[in-house]
């Protein structure tokens, strides 16, 4: 058996003495070594994430009306573009079938099928192929509507064009 010395320790003597082999410097230095690839890596993914949040938000404070969300005459929001938008002078298009005729009134479905009342004047220019008449127009055909829109929902029409028979 080995002997065992105990020697009571002062705190004087705790203070003074190293806490392990090596100094207090080398033990600093090691503990304050520079962060790891992992947090980099997320920390870069952070970065690109907040990038494309700020880039989608300076988008949508600095266009226009999304394309996709355009304004029916009647107010009443019309997802698709293309299907009805609004034009030069305040004038909007309508695409759809003639649904029926009824004096200077055109009744035309949209793709998304909601009616559209358009009242026509004199002055209304209509187009197929080749000018046409109101006349020309008939129920079943695909126009586009040239007009502006009325508080009451009708829109005015400036001109309608009949669209080319589409093949299902």
């Amino acid at each position: 058996m080995s002997e065992e010395v105990t020697a009571e320790v002062t705190k004087e003597m705790l203070l003074t003495t190293p806490v392990g082999d090596e100094d207090l410097a080398a033990e600093m230095k090691r503990a304050g070594t520079p962060v790891g690839k992992p947090t980099l890596v997320l920390v870069a993914a952070l970065l690109i994430a907040v990038s494309f949040g700020a880039g989608a938000w300076t988008h949508a404070a600095t266009s226009g009306q999304s394309p996709a969300r355009t304004q029916q005459a009647g107010g009443q929001p019309q997802g698709g573009l293309g299907r009805q938008g609004a034009g030069r002078g305040g004038t909007v298009g309508t695409v759809g079938t003639v649904a029926r005729i009824d004096g200077g009134t055109v009744y035309v479905k949209t793709l998304q099928g909601n009616e559209v009342v358009v009242s026509t004047t004199d002055s209304t220019k209509v187009g197929l192929s080749k000018p046409g008449a109101l006349a020309d127009l008939a129920p079943g055909s695909s126009v586009t509507v040239q007009g502006t829109p009325g508080a009451d929902g009708k829109v005015a029409a400036q001109s309608i064009t009949q669209q080319p028979a589409r093949g299902n």
